[in-house]
């Protein structure tokens, strides 16, 4: 008997762990009694960034590109129609975005002022979405030229002269928010801070909500005139107006980050959620580029990727009578878009528009290479890379005043690659550049100390599963195994900093200019370190940068030629302290803080396979072993009783 309740409590407490795990990237469900209650759809993506033809990987699958995009965002929306229709009840859909479907876009995209990835927002039927802090990059005239198509903009005249190239903007039916961006002079907000939309007879707001990031990581003329409002506080201000005309189906779409992980949703949007009005159901997040799926304090919070990789799916229902989303219906997925559906004829057609228009830029040649190799980069986690010196030197040699360069190589996206010309020239031509550095960061001028520099550099192994390498230039460094040294936590540790000569110590107490994208000095990636700065100037933008320095060869009589030079040397440390200045080897050609040299580490660093991640269902099956563990226990104590 004793046995019997044991087995059977176990399996009971192993079918609610299943249950409550099980869910995995799909918020689910009740059922419902159809008929009663009207069906609705949210289709979303964020940061887009005209990625209109990109293609990457992500879980194992080949994805991106807007016209399978919209293949599948169609085939969603009719299955929902298909299911509600099978229980005779209306469904309505409704396409958004969460900020930045512009501004740091590809060559395809960002020629013709990002117009092309307007089309094809409004070709797929979107009707909603939210400012971004890309939407700022030239400025708001610029981008309310680009929603009305009021005027020609003079680049898109130059790239299309001669072409039969028509833009009309986006459809008046579109509404733009940003409930927190107010005009300065006028308190006013500078697009509508929330739409109401009518579904089936019941009302739905939606508030939009801009990061307030966006004043410092965009140039200051773009900003200067408004001012961001805190984001709590705005949706609940608005939150308050809605409920005061009788909404009570409450949705914020915000350009702002979240990202689950571990079944735990995180990140300002997560925060936020626990502070806003609790008439709120449902937040679209942004901006942080990451997934999230998660509920945080009664709120589904959703966020799908970026570069049009994935989408997401939110379902629920209405109920007419208390106009309000049915408690417990509703839905999430974060679904990938994958390429092997057909692509939609009406969004390829404008795709292949832009290609015809854009090709000719791209061909233009800008510089020669030494010899026809390519011009590599290694991923994020393997250290100094060629291409990464010479994007570093760029932003160093091409802003005026510089002490240092340092970049992210999660910014450096594609290999230089050179053409042989029929005169045997290794010809580096603009879109092979433009592909290098195809963000548009702007180049911001900070002061740093060579303490936060350092501290910086040691940011870099802050997490293990997730090494990141900076590429830098100006000065050098060594660094030493965590495991060869007492003091170091992470899985390097900075031992020296040197000025370029490789000899001369960085002065820690000294104050240094250093060249970096708004993405870093913002403290993007980890490294806070590098947000205690001060800013100098805002300078030009990565990709206009790194075009201008290889013309700067070329017309200085120079072929690119880039390579490792030992900017980043992993070292054995030897002063036989043990601690992070050294141990006792007595090989040597280094020189350290104390005075004696280091032999260079034969260790390299390298890329990590995946560990056992904590996620849900391995939490799941360490609780089941160890109720296996207390059962076999009890049972065998009860065995003992019994005997």
């Amino acid at each position: 008997m004793w046995k019997k309740t044991i087995i059977t409590s176990l399996l009971a407490f192993q079918l609610t762990l299943t249950s409550a795990y099980a869910t995995g990237s799909i918020q689910k469900q009740q059922s419902f009694n159809q008929s009663e209650y009207i069906d609705f759809q949210m289709l979303a993506i964020n940061d887009f960034h005209g990625n209109l033809d990109t293609k990457s990987v992500l879980r194992g699958k080949e994805v991106g590109g807007a016209a399978f995009l919209a293949t599948h965002l169609n085939e969603r929306q009719n299955e929902m129609k298909a299911q509600s229709g099978k229980y005779g009840s209306e469904s309505y859909t409704l396409r958004l975005h969460a900020g930045d479907a512009v501004g740091a876009s590809p060559s395809l995209s960002s020629l013709l002022q990002d117009e092309p990835t307007m089309k094809v927002i409004n070709k797929m039927g979107f009707k909603l979405g939210v400012l971004g802090n890309h939407e700022f990059d030239e400025g708001i005239p610029e981008f309310k030229r680009l929603i009305s198509a009021s005027s020609v903009h003079p680049a898109v005249a130059k790239f299309t002269k001669g072409m039969n190239y028509e833009y009309h903007g986006i459809d008046k039916d579109f509404t733009y928010l940003a409930a927190n961006v107010v005009d300065k002079d006028s308190g006013q907000p500078i697009f509508d801070p929330y739409m109401v939309k009518q579904i089936g007879g019941v009302k739905v707001g939606f508030i939009g909500i801009v990061t307030t990031e966006t004043k410092t990581s965009v140039i200051p003329s773009s900003t200067e005139n408004f001012n961001f409002l805190d984001e709590t506080s705005t949706i609940n201000k608005y939150a308050k107006e809605l409920k005061g005309q009788g909404v009570k189906a409450i949705v914020v779409v915000a350009h702002e980050g979240a990202t689950t992980g571990n079944g735990v949703t995180s990140g300002i949007m997560a925060n936020v959620a626990k502070k806003i009005d609790d008439e709120i159901d449902i937040i679209f997040s942004a901006h942080s580029h990451q997934y999230a799926n998660g509920v945080v304090d009664g709120k589904l919070i959703i966020q799908d990727y970026n570069y049009g990789q994935a989408f997401g799916d939110v379902r629920t229902k209405l109920n007419p009578k208390t106009k309000d989303f049915v408690k417990g219906s509703i839905s999430a997925e974060v679904v990938l878009n994958t390429r092997n559906v057909k692509p939609d004829t009406a969004v390829q057609a404008i795709i292949d528009e832009a290609k015809k228009v854009t090709v000719k830029a791209a061909i233009q040649p800008i510089g020669q290479a030494a010899s026809s190799d390519l011009i590599g980069k290694r991923k994020p986690e393997d250290g100094e890379n060629p291409l990464g010196n010479l994007v570093a030197d760029a932003q160093r040699f091409m802003i005026q005043g510089t002490d240092f360069a340092i970049t992210n190589s999660g910014g450096i996206r594609e290999a230089l690659i050179p053409k042989t010309n029929n005169k045997g020239e290794h010809v580096i031509n603009w879109g092979a550049a433009y592909a290098v550095q195809p963000f548009n960061n702007y180049i911001q001028l900070i002061s740093l100390t060579g303490q936060q520099i350092k501290d910086g550099l040691n940011q870099q192994w802050q997490n293990p599963e997730h090494i990141m390498f900076l590429q830098i230039s100006g000065f050098k460094y060594t660094y030493v195994n965590g495991n060869r040294v007492s003091n170091c936590k992470n899985k390097y540790c900075v031992q020296d900093v040197f000025l370029e000569d490789g000899k001369t110590k960085m002065d820690m107490n000294k104050t240094y200019k250093v060249a970096m994208n708004n993405f870093l000095t913002s403290g993007g990636d980890g490294f806070t370190a590098f947000a205690k700065n001060t800013i100098i100037r805002n300078d030009g933008t990565d990709t206009d940068l790194f075009v201008g320095y290889i013309k700067k060869l070329t017309a200085e009589g120079k072929k690119v030629d880039a390579k490792v030079e030992g900017r980043q040397k992993l070292v054995i440390p030897n002063n036989g302290t043990g601690d992070i200045n050294g141990n006792n080897d007595s090989n040597k050609n280094t020189i350290n803080e104390n005075g004696n040299e280091d032999i260079v580490d034969d260790e390299q660093p390298q890329s990590y396979g995946e560990t056992l991640p904590n996620t849900s269902t391995n939490m799941y099956n360490y609780l089941m072993f160890g109720l296996i563990l207390i059962g076999i226990s009890i049972c065998f104590l009860v065995k003992r009783k019994e005997g």
